[in-house]
């Protein structure tokens, strides 16, 4: 017989959905309770109807997480959770119970809380087949692949900031780390940790599970994509950063640090090969080649007593001029502006021969920059953490070429 009708035969007969819900506080059945005679419960009647909607589909076997793995054994829920991604990319359908919309309306679909949920980011991406049941488990649609349905994928791409074609054909790797992690930033879960967890299968990377260790999950979770990343844009974030890690602070605390961009300006990470593609973590820290661009920050009061603040480049005789940079500061206690000499690290100028000595910029171009601070010409640079991705402007039309510096941060 050959391989393919043999592969064809166990598919048929090994054919399985797979479920993607809303848990509910109570209720749901456990590996350890589903076959005891409890009372009958939402739970219950959610894995009910999921199976009835598994078996349209010509499935006899099915798969819900609130059932099929045995969470007493850290051994199987470890392994369950970093095959997670495979089994729904494997799986015939993804079933998608809504446990709020009734509709593919744009208005009722936004405020259903599935889009909200970290681990359903990965259960929205990685089935080939997905369909979406509605809160009185009604088909959202008449067709057999949600994912072909032209008006509820355009919906769920402006829900959830996802290209249409991720949302169709998305493939798993350590590429496009900013954009992946943005549509991640506004999710939440239970567990500190899985907000590391849930991105396992997304990045495709390799990651012991260990509850109990909070915020250090995600920290581990960067320091795997860094060393197999070499996109400058994972730099490009904003907020607090990790505190697991004494001498560096380039890995943001979550994901959460990806969502503060202002997209419109932001430039295009493909366009070209730019910036450091060689950076490197250990145990000194991060170390990063960046373009820098010595200038003054201005602090502002405005009338309702919140600080701001301004950042300007100081021109040089033959270097570029950029638009100044408002950024968002939250310390606890005024920053002395006088007391230090201020930079902006650009991350994404465009190498130039000799490798390593020189960054170019182009005109009338947007470029992702870090702030930076010291003491003295003699004292390192260090990053100083903001609330904003500062994005600046080059306004001069021809191309200029700039002095680049590594730093450890």
């Amino acid at each position: 017989m050959p391989k393919r009708e043999i592969k064809d035969r166990l598919g048929k007969l090994l054919r399985f959905a797979i479920f993607s819900h809303r848990w509910f506080q109570e209720g749901e059945p456990s590996f350890r309770t589903i076959d005891s005679r409890r009372p009958f419960t939402r739970g219950y009647h959610k894995l009910i109807k999921f199976c009835e909607k598994a078996a349209q589909f010509g499935c006899k076997l099915a798969w819900s997480d609130t059932c099929c793995i045995d969470k007493t054994s850290s051994a199987e829920l470890d392994e369950a959770i970093r095959s997670m991604f495979r089994w729904y990319r494997f799986a015939h359908v993804c079933i998608v119970h809504l446990s709020d919309a009734t509709s593919i309306l744009f208005d009722e679909l936004e405020k259903d809380v599935w889009f909200t949920r970290g681990w359903t980011l990965q259960e929205l991406l990685a089935p080939r087949r997905i369909k979406f049941y509605g809160k009185n488990w009604n088909e959202l649609t008449d067709v057999d692949n949600d994912k072909d349905h032209d008006e509820l994928m355009v919906s769920v791409s402006k829900i959830t900031n996802i290209p249409i074609h991720d949302l169709r054909h998305f493939q798993p790797g350590t590429n496009r780390i900013r954009e992946r992690m943005s549509w991640a930033s506004k999710r939440t879960t239970t567990r500190t940790e899985d907000i590391a967890y849930s991105l396992i299968g997304i990045f495709d990377v390799n990651l012991p599970i260990a509850y109990g260790e909070g915020t250090w999950a995600f920290h581990r979770l960067m320091e795997v994509i860094i060393h197999r990343c070499d996109e400058w844009g994972i730099f490009a974030w904003a907020g607090p950063p990790s505190t697991h890690h004494s001498r560096t602070s380039a890995i943001p605390q979550s994901p959460a640090c990806y969502h503060l961009i202002d997209v419109g300006r932001f430039p295009s990470e493909t366009e070209w090969v730019h910036g450091d593609t060689s950076f490197t973590l250990s145990r000194q820290g991060l170390f990063l080649t960046v373009m820098i661009a010595i200038g003054d920050i201005e602090r502002n009061v405005d009338a309702h007593g919140e600080e701001h603040y301004e950042f300007t480049v100081k021109p040089s005789h033959a270097g570029p001029t950029f638009t100044t940079v408002h950024i968002d500061l939250s310390m606890s206690d005024p920053i002395n502006v006088k007391e230090h000499e201020w930079a902006i690290g650009i991350l994404n100028y465009r190498e130039v021969e000799p490798k390593g000595e020189y960054g170019k910029l182009e005109g009338d171009r947007s470029y992702v920059s870090f702030l930076l601070h010291r003491g003295g010409v003699k004292e390192p640079w260090t990053r100083v953490p903001a609330d904003n991705i500062l994005i600046v402007n080059t306004l001069f039309e021809s191309e200029s070429r700039e002095p680049l510096c590594g730093l450890w941060l």
